[in-house]
């Protein structure tokens, strides 16, 4: 036989056996480690500008579920479009080993799904046409589990999912077949499905293993190792540079002839002078050298620290930032609120919870424009974010945005703007240039600056990356005045919030702490909750009286008013205890 056959005989048994191997690996563990997916290479360019360049491998095995995190603009969308053929690259090579389905956050087309999937995600008779955003995500989803892909590519599918909707979709995917692969902004989504956690940046895929709050943690720990061993070069650096300028010091200290040498004795030792200048000329070159060829390191990059001055906040004098007695608000024939009463104190952080549809948004509306069921304080500011109501203009840039009637100097208005990601030169850009999220962060930040004493925040995290929502996070943690929070990103409700505000039609909850404590505290009793509300109606009755006693100058109706709190004060105490 022929030397090249023989050898192509070798090769073709030898991948043949790795093959059986790897097949008889993949059987015994249920496919756990078959190949699905296998991109490499691509690139790609919209008008000239790179978008996205692949330079590291990607494959995906059954069971894997990865999470695609990065800045808004880094080309996540567009690398999901790229392995899903939606899009052609400009270079690059895409395989698939089996089907695969897509849910898109724009889609708009009408998918049909069975009777059952109907009932499992809530859209009984529910016609395309007139689905909210939260319906129609869910009937994409619906239909893309349907078909039992071995692969599931998800752009985004919690943009319009409340947490009830979020939680069904974590459990349905857990239970998924295949692999997964998912955009999404949402980071306690992402730790609930996520086991390993890729992080682009145009040209760079860093992967992680574990979900998102394993990755923040090797992040942290990536970040300390850097800094160390920039603090060990800059240590070297400058020992290597002292050494080299004293070595050099000396060199130049060496005389030809001391002070009190004849020039007869020192032509005698001269050879010996210029030879130790020499040497120690020559060793501070070695020194510097070595300064050459030192592994230079970069300054890790810091986060810039939040401080608001307190002393330029409006301050609210009063007990009460704004008090609602008795509220009740209808839509159409559906009772949002009955009876809604609360009152908010200065400093307060209330988040507002509840599923889709439950009133929050109308809540935020009510207390914005007024209401005769709304008592204010006359010192209150009311900054109000919508994601439907502009309040940056256009033709100006982000820095004049934010500038425009804002308490804090420039240096201090771009620390704050450098700390929700828009860096050095960008403050200058235009508004109208602005992506969706840019624009947003460009309206917080305007909130944030602004001479407001109490804000109100309707979805302010909807189309901000993990990473601006991260941002946000600090800012509105250092934040001293009050806030009123409708958000469903459970995170930034948890580490923000001080009061709790579930709305459940035609019900309310009130409960003092944060929002892991209020899930944890679980459903009241009936009797607690009637109490507690009977408790808040005395409390605002003797807040009233107080006030009237105050400015009451007839001797029969002041006995009246303190007779009356007596008794409300006896009550409270005991529905207290």
């Amino acid at each position: 036989m022929p030397v090249f056959l023989l050898l192509k005989s070798f090769l073709i048994c030898g991948f043949l056996g790795e093959y059986l191997a790897w097949a008889d690996l993949s059987s015994e563990t249920g496919g756990f480690f078959m190949l699905l997916l296998d991109a490499n290479g691509l690139e790609k360019s919209y008008k000239g500008k790179l978008i996205l360049k692949q330079r590291d491998r990607l494959q995906l095995f059954k069971q894997d579920r990865v999470g695609l995190v990065g800045l808004n603009g880094t080309g996540k969308s567009t690398f999901l479009k790229l392995l899903t053929n939606m899009e052609d690259a400009d270079c690059g090579t895409v395989q698939h080993y089996g089907t695969f389905s897509v849910v898109n956050q724009f889609e708009e087309t009408a998918h049909r799904i069975t009777s059952k999937s109907e009932g499992m995600w809530n859209l009984e008779g529910k016609k395309f046409e007139t689905m909210s955003g939260g319906e129609r995500t869910r009937a994409q989803i619906a239909a893309a589990l349907e078909q039992k892909p071995d692969i599931l590519f998800l752009d985004e599918p919690t943009s319009h999912l409340d947490i009830d909707g979020m939680d069904q979709l974590a459990k349905a995917l857990n239970h998924h077949h295949g692999a997964i692969l998912l955009v999404s902004h949402d980071r306690v989504f992402l730790d609930m499905v996520c086991t390993k956690i890729i992080e682009l940046d145009q040209e760079s895929f860093t992967t992680y293993q574990g979900n998102y709050s394993e990755y923040l943690l090797q992040k942290e720990k990536k970040q300390e190792r850097q800094q160390f061993e920039y603090e060990q070069y800059k240590n070297e650096k400058t020992r290597l540079q002292k050494s080299a300028v004293n070595l050099s010091s000396k060199a130049k200290s060496l005389k030809d002839k001391p002070a009190r040498m004849s020039y007869s004795e020192a032509k005698l030792g001269k050879g010996k002078v210029k030879g130790a200048r020499k040497s120690l000329e020559k060793s501070s070159k070695v020194i510097e050298k070595r300064i050459e060829m030192l592994n230079q390191k970069e300054k890790p990059k810091e986060r810039p620290n939040i401080e608001f001055d307190i002393q330029r906040f409006s301050v609210i004098h009063g007990k009460q930032v704004l008090a609602i007695k008795e509220l009740s608000i209808a839509f159409g024939e559906r009772q949002l609120f009955n009876d809604l009463s609360f009152a908010i104190k200065p400093g307060m952080k209330v988040v507002l919870a509840g599923k889709n549809g439950t009133g929050k948004s109308t809540l935020l509306e009510e207390i914005y424009r007024g209401h005769e069921r709304i008592e204010k304080s006359k010192q209150l500011k009311i900054g109000y974010f919508h994601q439907h109501v502009n309040i940056i203009d256009e033709e100006k840039s982000i820095l004049e945005n934010v500038m425009e009637n804002s308490l804090y100097d420039e240096t201090w208005v771009r620390t704050i703007l450098a700390r929700l990601l828009f860096k050095r030169e960008e403050v200058f850009k235009k508004v109208k240039v602005l992506s969706g999220g840019e624009k947003m962060k460009t309206a917080l930040a305007k909130l944030f600056l602004n001479d407001y004493n109490l804000l109100l925040l309707d979805e302010p995290t909807n189309y901000l990356d993990v990473f601006t929502r991260e941002a946000l996070e600090d800012v509105l943690s250092a934040y001293p005045g009050t806030f009123i929070l409708a958000t469903h990103d459970r995170k930034l409700m948890n580490s923000t919030g001080t009061h709790v505000l579930e709305l459940d039609p035609p019900y309310a909850k009130w409960f003092e702490g944060s929002y892991q404590e209020f899930k944890e505290s679980g459903e009241k009793p009936i009797k607690k909750q009637a109490n507690e509300e009977i408790l808040l109606k005395r409390e605002f009755e003797i807040t009233e009286l107080i006030g009237q006693l105050s400015i009451c100058t007839n001797i029969e109706e002041k006995t009246e008013l303190e007779r009356r709190y007596e008794e409300l004060l006896k009550e409270i105490r005991k529905l207290k205890a």
